[in-house]
């Protein structure tokens, strides 16, 4: 997908911030939060106090460090800077501020990461006109929703048309104690909660938008009637939406709400908000498929356990799960599609991070079944003795499939383990893996290592080669030879990153090299600090992209741990300030080249004896900065 066709969000100021939603080129603005508001906030907010709460810090030198919560690490490169009050890992290149840091690892928005902080600081978040509406809608949705649920709880449990919703309830072995904890209801057939919304003035674009109700031939129909209501709540305890389950043979046998402005069920779990308790003090999460399972896991004590809202887990809940835990379980049906589930959201929560487990319960075709028949007890033997990890679940799903005695299915089984096993970063657990699966498989552990390095080499030449096309696109053929990008490049960074702590040097630089030198993405940060200064860094990062803050806040943090005198500092910047100048002359040089090429073809000696002068400067200039030079001549020469 070309880069133009990908959604971007990101925030620039004006007179308030603006969220910029880039979509299929064309860009759309929403007006948010007054830019004064962002940099009182940030001012009174101290990053390293946000981000203890989630990382244990350790103070090295100016700043402080702990093993990255976005990639798996055993040595600490993630890097909080409290002068600067922005955050970088060495290891994965995520950095930002203290909004970035909140909306990466809650997986929340800008405005929730705001509004989050603000709440911390006692301060009370303004808002544009536009931005109020919006807000002012979605917690009347969210109070709808409420009261819906508080309805439909009613007839469940008063109501003459509930009868056999009890009956049903009742029938599964459910208490009356998770009917209240979950707010389980019933929506009954007839106009009875359209009459009871009336009531409390609430308007037919009210009930439209959230999504109880269906119009047909201009009337309003309840969407769930005669079906046992769950209610859906997000993680504050805000209800969401509804999940109905069917008493008779209607179809769908469970119906959701639609998407709305508060609603996506691609982004929540069930029952997180009564299991966050629980799944804080295990420091564990069992995860399973149906709402059953997860009423039923809460009665027999086992209260860390969410249901997933469809067949597999999405990127978006694997972030939120993994917000309060690495440890999870899977817990899914044992049919044909709860395997095909297990797999795919297994894989997707291992390279996202988390350290997973598969429970195994062939006795019973799901959780709710197996704890009902086997009773607390077996469930917990069955947790402590019959799981296993993701690389060992597909395994054995491998071996149902495959026969390893044969060289066929033996190869295609190692082929699929490798790919997987590429996936896992961590070599001690792709080590132990290797020699598991090599006696299970019936080869040796040395043909499953080959296989890997090849397939990895196979995966490295391919991004290379696509790298090295690409790099050969944008540069063209050079007719000089160039001093290598890579030492350039570093020189232009390295020097970048100075100028980021002292203006001063950035005024020198530009006298030296000339603004030129810091075209593209470094022209845009410089703009950036020109227009608003070099002593709010933290703030900039807000007014760019999530790959452009990461990268800024990787060039604000390049230099701070370098523990340099002055004399070594300035025979560094010396040395960039150096190496840029012979790049500008190198590129010089081969133009001039070029343009030769061009004067001999046409014989014209006037333009050639010109050139051959010029170049002869060039090249002087070139052997003269190939020598080095005492911090004493660099000052001389700059007039000090």
């Amino acid at each position: 997908m070309d880069e133009i066709d990908k959604e971007q969000e990101f925030y620039i100021p004006v007179e308030n911030y603006y969220r910029v939603t880039k979509r299929n080129g064309c860009l759309q603005m929403a007006g948010l939060i007054p830019e004064e508001f962002l940099e009182d906030l940030r001012g009174r907010t101290d990053i390293v106090e946000i981000i203890s709460e989630y990382v244990p810090l350790k103070r090295t030198g100016q700043n402080y460090v702990g093993l990255c919560p976005f990639h798996q690490e055993k040595t600490p490169s993630f890097t909080v800077s409290p002068a600067k009050q922005i955050f970088y890992c060495f290891g994965c290149g995520v950095g930002g501020n203290v909004f970035s840091f909140l909306m990466k690892i809650d997986n929340i928005s800008f405005v929730e990461a705001v509004e989050l902080l603000a709440e911390r600081q006692g301060m009370e978040v303004p808002r544009t006109r536009g931005a109020r509406e919006k807000q002012e809608r979605r917690e009347r949705l969210y109070e709808l929703n409420a009261q819906a649920a508080d309805y439909y709880h009613r007839i469940l449990l008063h109501g003459e048309a509930a009868e056999r919703a009890r009956r049903y309830l009742n029938g599964r072995g459910l208490k009356k104690e998770s009917w209240a904890r979950f707010m389980l209801g019933f929506a009954p057939a007839g106009q009875g909660l359209l009459q009871f919304f009336r009531g409390k003035g609430y308007t037919i674009q009210d009930l439209r938008e959230a999504g109880l109700f269906i119009e047909r031939y201009g009337r309003l129909q309840e969407r769930f009637q005669g079906r046992v209501i769950f209610p859906i709540f997000d993680h504050r305890g805000r209800c969401l939406g509804f999940g109905g389950r069917a008493l008779e043979d209607e179809q769908p046998k469970y119906l959701n709400s639609p998407e709305s402005a508060i609603f996506n069920k691609s982004r929540n779990l069930y029952g997180l908000h009564l299991a966050l308790p629980a799944i804080r003090d295990k420091k564990q999460v069992i995860v399973v498929e149906g709402y059953m399972d997860c009423i039923t896991a809460h009665e027999y004590g086992f209260r860390h356990t969410v249901a997933s809202l469809g067949t597999a887990f999405t990127q978006e809940q694997s972030r939120l799960l993994l917000r309060y835990t690495k440890d999870i379980i899977l817990a899914f049906d044992q049919d044909s599609a709860g395997s095909a589930a297990t797999m795919r959201s297994a894989g997707l929560l291992q390279e996202m991070g988390g350290r997973v487990m598969i429970l195994d319960l062939p006795e019973a075709k799901d959780p709710d079944e197996f704890l009902r028949s086997q009773g607390r007890e077996a469930f917990a033997i069955a947790l402590a003795e019959r799981t296993s990890g993701f690389l060992e679940f597909r395994l054995d799903q491998l071996l149902k499939k495959y026969n390893p005695d044969n060289l066929a299915d033996r190869a295609e089984i190692a082929r699929v383990l490798v790919e997987e096993l590429a996936r896992i970063k961590d070599h001690v657990v792709r080590e132990g893996f290797i020699r598991m699966a090599a006696q299970r498989i019936h080869t040796s552990e040395e043909a499953i290592r080959l296989e890997l390095s090849r397939y990895l080499r196979k995966y490295r030449l391919q991004k290379d080669k696509t790298e090295k096309n690409r790099y050969n696109m944008e540069q063209g053929k050079q007719t000089f030879e160039m001093q290598p990008l890579a030492a350039i490049e570093a020189a232009r960074s390295g020097l970048f990153s100075f100028m980021l702590q002292d203006r001063h040097l950035y005024e020198r630089v530009k006298q030296e090299l000339g603004r030129d030198v810091f075209s593209g993405k470094y022209e845009k940060y410089l703009d950036l600090f020109e227009r608003h200064g070099w002593d709010n860094a933290a703030d900039l990062l807000n007014q760019l992209a999530a790959d452009e803050q990461q990268e800024l806040a990787a060039l604000l943090m390049r230099t701070e741990d370098i523990q340099l005198d002055e004399i070594q500092k300035e025979r560094l910047i010396g040395d960039y300030i150096r190496t840029l100048k012979k790049g500008q002359l190198q590129k010089a040089i081969a133009r001039k080249q070029s343009v030769l090429k061009e004067f001999e073809k046409n014989n014209d000696q006037e333009g050639i004896k010109n050139l051959l002068a010029e170049l002869y400067l060039l090249y002087e200039e070139l052997e003269r900065l190939k020598t080095p030079r005492t911090v004493d001549s660099m000052s001389q020469e700059r007039g000090e």
